[in-house]
């Protein structure tokens, strides 16, 4: 199957979304949010709105999609960000602070919060703290902040060539990246020349509220979830 890796356009959104739903509807952690939230067991609800705003942004962002040459239809798609590569962001003097550190902060939780909210405080904490590591003050690099590819099109190669393309940007402009991988992606992420650099592993259990996971039509543990951060670094230019 004949593809090609294009650049996206605020109207892909709509199909990132569809895409993105359909990819994490076997996510055991996606799926706990969305059922503490109400949605039905088995379901989710993604929503990739947001990449809009970084589209238009070709400084900040490359945000870009996998296209059937035949059909036009949209196979997958990868947002990496670009860190600091408009040399915004000068190194900092010794003891200065990050200007991001205050707002970094961990934040506390609502006061009538639900086990749910507990385990996504702990995850936005841990991205809050890996962010400030791995973006740094006087250095470039980039980072993903969102792949999916469709399940009836994956294992084609589709997200195999989405990463490949940022990690030839990466060789090209001598910098890292750097991934927060969710289970089920970390094996193609090792696949591209990523490597684990951290982990936080949950006990999803912990934060169901004593609601089981309903899988197959039979009820089971939600079990240990283990985001994973992984980092390429660049091939060395010859």
């Amino acid at each position: 199957m004949p593809f090609s890796i294009l650049p996206a356009v605020k109207e892909d959104i709509p199909r990132f979304s569809e895409i993105s739903t359909a990819a994490f509807t076997t996510d055991s952690h996606t799926l706990l949010k969305a059922q503490a939230d109400g949605l039905p067991m088995g379901t989710v609800e993604m929503s990739n709105d947001w990449w809009a705003d970084f589209i238009d942004l070709p400084e900040k962002a490359a945000i870009v999609k996998a296209v059937d040459d035949e059909s036009g239809k949209i196979l997958g798609m990868c947002a990496w960000g670009k860190w600091n590569f408009d040399g915004s962001k000068p190194a900092l003097a010794e003891g200065q602070e990050d200007p991001r550190a205050a707002s970094s902060q961990p934040q506390p939780l609502p006061e009538n919060h639900k086990p749910v909210d507990v385990l996504k405080k702990i995850g936005a904490d841990s991205m809050n703290e890996w962010q400030l590591k791995l973006n740094q003050y006087g250095q470039k690099n980039m980072y993903i902040f969102g792949i999916s590819v469709d399940p009836a099109e994956q294992g084609k190669g589709v997200g195999k060539a989405l990463l490949k393309f940022g990690t030839d940007m990466c060789d090209e402009h001598q910098c890292s990246a750097w991934v927060h991988s969710s289970m089920a992606g970390f094996p193609v992420f090792q696949k591209a020349g990523f490597k684990e650099i951290g982990r936080l592993e949950v006990n999803l259990d912990d934060y169901a509220d004593g609601v089981k996971w309903v899988k197959d039509g039979k009820e089971q543990d939600w079990g240990t979830y283990i985001f994973r951060y992984c980092q390429y670094d660049p091939k060395p230019k010859a």
